[in-house]
């Protein structure tokens, strides 16, 4: 049952990022056939400046297209890290920092610039945009405990966090120089289903699997206020493995530069 359930949550992901480029180049083609209301640079790619203050290492790289006068599409995605360093309620154990950590993230938004509010044609002013989202992140680290007698055990613990997120967004771009943009995407509410896991490879003498994966999600849940959720009766044991699904609301906000042409 648990294979067949991977299955589906890997064929509905796929599927959903095969959609995202297909229109992406459905939008594309047709912002070729429409005047873009005599934009000169229809084309932005940026950077996100505000992926640092969440992911300490992270690359995120976005790429806007005019279609119309009022209307463009956004597709953005890149890489970070999750940063997990926990301190555990476990007795003489010690959640060491990450040996690997890794993660991705893409998504896609359609923006609507609001013509009746805005001096300029797209793509400056003031923007409404719904907007989809997927965030995944991976980290290996060592615990280590300490019996009574000083005799020292590890294993290796991996986890996984994974973020699914539709929502809705209020923001505003500045063009400056007739090249360059600020983009502050300024209120993203959405419905966000979280999908945590974490396993641990071996026994540690004297702590129960269990007990330890639950001190691990205790330590999240007090470092991470939206994974307050992350509850016993949301999450799965099962052979040194502790895994949990559930929705909660999200918020995005981003700061980005970019480059027209």
């Amino acid at each position: 049952m648990k294979f067949f359930q991977e299955i589906k949550s890997y064929v509905r992901f796929r599927f959903g990022i095969v959609c995202l480029i297909l229109l992406s180049f459905q939008f594309y083609s047709f912002g070729q056939q429409i005047d873009t209301g005599k934009t000169k640079y229809p084309n932005i790619v940026k950077i996100s400046l505000s992926s640092y203050t969440l992911y300490p290492n992270s690359f995120h790289l976005g790429y806007e297209r005019v279609l119309t006068k009022n209307k463009s599409i956004y597709v953005f995605g890149g890489y970070n890290e999750f940063p997990l360093s926990l301190n555990l309620d476990l007795p003489n154990t010690k959640l060491s920092d990450a040996r690997s950590k890794s993660g991705f993230s893409v998504g896609a938004e359609f923006r609507f610039y609001l013509s009746e509010e805005n001096k300029y044609n797209a793509p400056h002013g003031i923007y409404l945009a719904p907007y989809i989202s997927f965030y995944k992140f991976s980290a290996t680290n060592t615990m280590t405990h300490t019996d009574s007698s000083g005799a020292q055990s590890s294993v290796n613990m991996t986890s996984q966090i994974s973020l699914f997120n539709i929502g809705f967004e209020l923001g505003y771009q500045f063009v400056v120089f007739k090249r360059f943009v600020i983009d502050a995407e300024m209120f993203g509410p959405s419905f966000t289903t979280y999908a945590f896991q974490a396993s641990i490879n071996g026994q540690l003498d004297g702590l129960d699997q269990n007990e330890t994966l639950l001190a691990v999600l205790n330590a999240l849940k007090a470092k991470f206020p939206l994974l307050s959720d992350l509850s016993t009766s949301k999450t799965v044991y099962k052979s040194g493995v502790a895994s949990s699904k559930f929705p909660a609301i999200g918020f995005r906000y981003a700061i980005n530069i970019g480059f027209m042409f």
